[in-house]
């Protein structure tokens, strides 16, 4: 059995309040009624996120806002002297110890929540401590893939972002072209995967080969303003970034692309949809 964790376990008895699963080396877990469904018999499986109270596995088919090893913003339900619960998604709240909170968790706000198993109790624990561009082996990315990112906080250097509920890499100062604000959810691309294994990450494709992206982006905003944007590639970075949120490259790759293509003409102060 993995708590903290989704996984399929076999339905071994049925209770009146509910039904025990069992995994492949016999462990159980008990689940409500509540969760189940017609189509549940002995014998079939199902997959459930298992988790811990008082002592005991117990099973549901809800969805956890993270599992082990996840990040994910959460709001505090209940803070104690002793620590805070957080709402975690699912029938049971997740505790985050005061000794894990970086700064007193406040009843009713929203935190950054790492889930792990605490080495000494054994219990899943949440903690809002956690390592600035921590260094990593064996990533799971290559440069240039589109990633999810949860915006952490503003730094000397940028942003520092988690990357797939999983990992931090760091949004350069110079790579951002639009508001950011901590614990805001977007879009975003591996940059580069460095040798002390940090990662940095762009938001928005690197390469001629995402150009469409941007091509897309300034027909939107020439349609919105009458079929002329007084942009061109005479416009300083600080007026492209403030009208598109990119930068002036990828805004003169763009542009580039679609005068070959006669989508636009380019005078010297403006661009003009054909």
């Amino acid at each position: 059995m993995k708590p903290g964790q989704t996984q399929t376990l076999t339905i071994s008895e049925q209770i009146s309040s509910g039904f025990i699963l069992r995994d492949e080396n016999g462990e159980k877990a008990f689940i409500q009624k509540v969760f189940a469904d017609d189509s549940w018999e002995i014998g079939g499986e199902v997959k459930v996120f298992v988790y811990q109270e008082e002592g005991n596995l117990k099973a549901t088919t809800e969805k956890a806002n993270a599992e082990i090893g996840e990040f994910a913003v959460m709001t505090s339900v209940q803070s104690l002297p002793s620590g805070a619960f957080m709402d975690w998604g699912i029938i049971k709240d997740l505790f985050i110890p005061y000794k894990q909170q970086k700064s007193k968790i406040i009843e009713g706000k929203r935190y950054l929540v790492y889930v792990y198993i605490d080495e000494t109790t054994g219990l899943i624990t949440g903690t809002t401590k956690f390592k600035r561009n921590p260094q990593y082996e064996n990533l799971p990315f290559k440069n240039g893939d589109k990633v999810d990112l949860i915006v952490m906080n503003e730094s000397e250097l940028g942003w520092n972002v988690v990357i797939n509920k999983q990992y931090i890499g760091l949004i350069y100062a110079s790579d951002v072209f639009k508001k950011l604000y901590p614990l805001s959810e977007e879009s975003g691309y591996i940059k580069t995967i460095r040798e002390d294994g940090k990662i940095d990450v762009t938001l928005q494709p690197q390469g001629f080969e995402n150009v469409d992206e941007f091509k897309q982006k300034i027909i939107d905003k020439l349609n919105d303003n009458y079929g002329l944007l007084y942009l061109s590639d005479k416009s300083s970075p600080e007026e492209i970034k403030d009208a598109l949120h990119m930068s002036k490259k990828n805004f003169k790759k763009a542009i580039g692309s679609l005068y070959k293509d006669k989508v636009i003409e380019i005078l010297d102060d403006k661009i003009r949809l054909l």
